[in-house]
């Protein structure tokens, strides 16, 4: 087997089975809290969809919970057309999530319109505020436009943990560590009425937002 052949067996089957499992295992040590999660809870019963969004950072915990915790199996999330993403679309497969290839510099747009009709289908969303390469922490106008065009709600939420490893990435990402105390919270839902002309007011309201929510469960740890 060439070397490329073993880098494509490496991302494609080793370490998306590697991180799928680990996840699991990991995540299932933890112990979870979740705060002003009845919307969320009641619109999914309901048979509603919606969009999550977060920090890129922070919707690392989401898969997990969503499938196997709430038995949910009507999402689709946006990954990166990165390497990197491709490892998280055959980690997200596993959890009968399915996924949408973009980002903020390639392929966003198309990707953004491809989530408008899959979200107009019936399926619950979900992508990250601040994009795959940033500014961290920054809401982008991805969300608000899913938002504005579908009439859905935008859910923002947010996790932290006693335990975890934070990556020396653009996003901080977080890792939860074994037999920590992950702490949820969900925002109330932000509607963006369709025929507005100017995000900046929304856009604002969902960065202060995630500021707040992000602020309250980091002092719980």
């Amino acid at each position: 087997m060439s070397r490329k052949d073993n880098i494509t067996l490496l991302h494609t089957h080793i370490a998306p089975n590697a991180a799928y499992l680990l996840s699991r295992g990991i995540l299932s040590t933890c112990k979870l809290s979740v705060e002003n999660g009845e919307y969320f809870k009641e619109r999914a019963l309901e048979g509603k969809n919606m969009i999550f969004c977060s920090w890129h950072s922070r919707l690392v915990v989401l898969p997990y919970y969503y499938y196997n915790l709430y038995k949910f199996t009507n999402l689709t999330m946006m990954v990166s057309q990165s390497k990197d993403g491709e490892i998280m679309k055959r980690i997200l497969n596993k959890y009968n999530i399915e996924t949408i290839r973009g980002s903020t510099t390639r392929g966003g747009m198309s990707a953004v319109k491809t989530m408008i009709r899959i979200a107009r289908s019936g399926r619950d969303t979900a992508i990250s505020l601040d994009g795959s390469k940033g500014p961290c922490y920054q809401v982008q106008p991805g969300a608000l436009l899913l938002a504005q065009i579908t009439g859905l709600p935008l859910i923002p939420l947010t996790f932290d943990t006693t335990k975890k490893k934070v990556l020396n990435t653009w996003d901080k990402m977080i890792i939860p560590l074994p037999f920590g105390h992950i702490h949820a919270k969900f925002a109330d839902p932000i509607f963006i009425p369709r025929d507005t002309k100017d995000l900046a007011p929304y856009q604002l309201q969902l960065q202060e937002t995630m500021d707040k929510i992000c602020a309250d469960v980091t002092g719980l740890v």
